[in-house]
């Protein structure tokens, strides 16, 4: 199908009459290459745009006619020069991309663009170009994620929110040496295709964990869990696809992020002290007028008393400061110090790129993925009028980018559903659960319209994508949301899920306290803020529990009490497979059983276990109390592993966990009605 050409002919020329417009376009342009996946069909927009314009410091734009900030910016490099191809048709736009593919190739031999070749031609240039011209380039050259293939393991996918963690920062991406960049999710609806793929294992990340951290972490997952043991069911088969999913989280402290927000916001510096100087000068006022007009006078007055008389001296001896007004500034050095200390451990940042960020571009993935998937959607787009191009594959994604996909009958010749499995740690099982939220919102919430979980469309996320498993480890998910009145949005995400499985460690120091400390002021009620899901423990019962072992249990700092009372609107509680890690090698460095009296010394020692592991891992052993889960040489590993590769009934599975965990210290208890049991 042809496309009319409104733009002039090429090359295209600078507008010298807006400098400043100029070189924020030049700078948006050069950012959308760096930070996108090389030959990835954001990147390749972006080179387009490029190579039609002529340099920006050719004669057509001498750099003496710069006016205000654009004058002030640097001579650009010969990299960047080189950017701006000035080419003056769009055969030659493809040529050059194809000629830097073929030298990409060169230094990534293993790579491979064939979809690259297929996409790119000069109709998708000229598409590209009128979006352009039209002004509506971002809109369709935006992508909200990323998709990468492992060389290693062809069955290993990386999936990447494209948010930045912050504007001042290029984002890191995955060593291209280990992964190519995917063109976009119509190639890998392909891939599902042609690999027969009918499982999907996603797993994604916590707080505090930069990409380079979760690259390493995550190349060692694939490794062990594409390594096949004696057992049939060990490890990943080449139908069943593992994708890593990383989210825009940063390191505390050390993030480069961080200073460079502090150093670019002078002046909303200058605005948060101002706004502190003043609460800290009427907060003071108030307490030095109390100290003056009734602390004084008082100790004064008894100061015949034999503890009484002491004091009254040594506040004589200091009251000159009180002369000088000395509240107010211990007071703001106080309070900028605690609240700089909170945003440097980017608890809060965190969350909220979380919720804002990484749980839309997940659902996007998913809703974009079940589109590419779904064959009647062949045929609707087809219909559609205003559509210059089809894609074959149904995806808005190529409706976006206006070119052809071409035709996939692995894809579009098959109705079978796909299984997927929902791995979270930590921040990232609260992730997971908001994108449950927006699937549940697209594709249908209404609990009275769906069939049972266990059989019936309830878990179904589109046409293609069904539900599977849903497994939480340590997740900072608050205990409160699961309870009736605070589960609006819980409820109806974590019952689309045919089974969910909780691993869980009372020791979990940094789940324990973090949440209380950053939630302090967030959460609807105090107690949301103290206990998270992830802290629930599994309790032996006594004789007035003859049905079950055990009953899930939450620790404060020294006493326990009952993770859910029993009645009758805590059926989410009686879904979950609880598996209590908390004596646990990897997860645990003391194994003195929790007791009332141990319990705050439990948590002292750990830490310092934990700190001195992180220097002496040799002789302490590999410790993470928070995320040890995932280290691939303890029995955590090997139950996440044997959850899943197995594809069978939830009673085979509990009892593939039962065989695992003698010796390991585990606790586990099957999902039952044990509530009701008082």
């Amino acid at each position: 199908m042809s496309i009319s050409r409104p733009y002039k002919d090429l090359p295209w020329s600078w507008d010298t009459k807006s400098p400043e417009t100029l070189q924020n376009d030049c700078q948006w342009l050069e950012s959308l290459v760096k930070n996108s996946a090389p030959f990835s069909d954001g990147w390749v927009k972006a080179r387009i745009v490029q190579l039609a314009y002529k340099c920006p410091n050719s004669p057509d734009f001498p750099q003496s006619k710069n006016r205000g900030k654009s004058a002030n910016r640097k001579p650009m490099s010969t990299a960047q020069l080189l950017a701006y191809g000035g080419k003056l048709s769009e055969k030659e736009i493809v040529e050059a991309l194809q000629w830097e593919c073929g030298q990409y190739c060169q230094t990534h031999p293993v790579a491979d663009f064939s979809y690259f070749h297929k996409m790119v031609d000069e109709k998708y240039v000229m598409a590209t170009l009128n979006s352009w011209c039209d002004r509506h380039f971002s809109e369709k050259s935006a992508r909200n994620f990323e998709i990468y293939q492992d060389l290693v393991y062809p069955n290993v996918f990386l999936v990447i929110s494209t948010a930045p963690i912050s504007l001042y920062v290029d984002r890191q991406l995955p060593p291209q040496d280990r992964f190519r960049a995917l063109f976009n999710v119509d190639e890998f609806a392909e891939i599902v295709g042609e690999g027969f793929c009918d499982r999907m294992t996603l797993r994604t990340h916590g707080y505090a964990t930069s990409a380079a951290t979760f690259y390493d972490l995550f190349r060692n997952e694939a490794k062990a869990l594409n390594r096949q043991e004696s057992s049939p069911d060990s490890g990943l088969k080449d139908n069943h696809f593992y994708i890593g999913y990383h989210w825009p989280s940063e390191q505390p402290f050390t993030s480069p992020g961080l200073w460079k927000d502090f150093s670019n916001n002078w002046g909303v510096i200058f605005k948060f002290s101002f706004v502190l100087s003043g609460f800290a000068g009427i907060i003071g006022t108030g307490l030095y007028g109390m100290v003056k007009l009734l602390g004084l006078p008082l100790f004064k007055g008894l100061e015949f008393l034999p503890l009484i008389g002491p004091i009254w001296k040594g506040i004589q001896l200091s009251a000159v400061g009180l002369q000088w007004y000395w509240v107010v500034p211990p007071l703001f050095i106080l309070w900028v110090l605690l609240m700089q200390c909170l945003r440097v451990l980017v608890y809060q940042r965190d969350r909220y790129r979380a919720i804002h960020y990484g749980a839309p571009d997940l659902a996007e993935f998913f809703w974009r993925l079940d589109r590419a998937l779904n064959p009647q959607a062949v045929k609707t787009n087809q219909d559609k009028k205003t559509a210059p191009l089809t894609p074959v594959l149904g995806s808005i994604e190529a409706e976006n980018q206006g070119s052809v996909s071409l035709a996939n009958h692995a894809v579009s010749g098959s109705k079978a559903e796909i299984g997927v499995n929902l791995v979270g740690h930590s921040m990232g099982g609260l992730l997971l659960v908001n994108t449950l939220r927006i699937l549940s919102d697209r594709f249908g919430k209404d609990e009275e319209d769906i069939e049972d979980p266990d059989g019936g469309e309830f878990s179904k996320i589109g046409d293609r994508l069904r539900l599977d498993k849903l497994i939480l480890a340590s997740p900072d998910i608050p205990l409160e949301f699961l309870r009736e009145g605070r589960n609006n949005y819980v409820r109806s995400a974590m019952r689309r899920c045919r089974q969910i499985y909780l691993m869980s460690s009372d020791r979990d120091i940094i789940l324990r306290y973090m949440p209380t400390l950053g939630n302090w002021f967030s959460e609807p009620s105090i107690e949301m803020s103290a206990y998270r899901l992830g802290n629930v423990y599994l309790q032996p019962l006594d004789d007035r529990y003859p049905d079950t072992n055990y009953r899930p249990y939450i620790r404060n700092v020294l006493v326990s009490q009952a993770a859910a009372n029993p009645t009758s609107a805590y059926d989410l509680f009686e879904r979950f497979n609880y598996i209590d890690c908390s004596e646990t090698i990897g997860v645990n460095g003391i194994f003195w059983p929790l007791k009332s009296h141990r319990g705050l010394a439990i948590d002292l020692i750990n830490t310092l276990m934990f700190l001195l592991s992180l220097t002496y891992s040799r002789v302490f052993g590999q410790l993470d109390l928070h995320g040890g889960y995932f280290l691939t040489h303890t029995a955590t590993f090997k139950i996440l592993k044997l959850l899943i590769s197995l594809n069978q009934s939830e009673s085979e599975i509990n009892e593939g966990i039962q065989k695992l965990i003698p010796g390991t210290k585990i606790r586990f208890l099957p999902r039952q009605p044990f509530l009701t049991k008082d």
